[in-house]
């Protein structure tokens, strides 16, 4: 009996393992998990959505009734906008075509464009919304005047 306890003692002590980690090198692969699996980083709009295409719509205008928007945008980042101002007065310069490169924001979701004045729009699934430099946007009924339809691909 005596002869079974001792060697089933010598069993546990040798079945163990010693497993020593470094608790530096734990707590940097958690912070590397985090940093590679953040919501933010693992969507953008620029790599999920087939976004090139012509968007159009009607946006709000504070001097006018609405401003009629065409908006070509291309795989290459190159954009074509076109804009009429309806109801201004006839001496004013009622319409804007441009043409040009635009750009993404650093998580893909957003692009600026326009020489003239800087248009920022959150691009989405068949159709863009119009949004201020920071990123906000208008929210509740008014936030479909800020939207521009996808029309056909291209």
């Amino acid at each position: 009996m005596k002869l079974f306890i001792i060697l089933l003692a010598v069993f546990c002590l040798f079945s163990c393992k010693d497993e020593t980690k470094n608790p530096e090198l734990e707590t940097t692969e958690i912070f590397k998990e985090k940093e590679t699996t953040t919501p933010e980083e693992t969507f953008s709009a620029k790599d999920s959505l087939d976004w090139a295409g012509v968007y159009e719509g009607f946006l709000p205008c504070e001097d006018c009734e609405g401003i009629e928007t065409k908006i070509q945008i291309k795989e290459n980042r190159d954009y074509a906008l076109s804009q009429q101002f309806l109801g201004r007065a006839a001496n004013e310069d009622n319409d804007l075509n441009e043409t040009g490169k635009f750009e993404w924001d650093k998580q893909g979701n957003t692009i600026s464009l326009g020489e003239r004045e800087k248009l920022y729009f959150k691009v989405s699934q068949n159709y863009l919304l119009q949004v201020f430099k920071d990123e906000s946007k208008v929210i509740g009924d008014s936030a479909m005047k800020y939207r521009l339809t996808k029309i056909n691909e291209l």
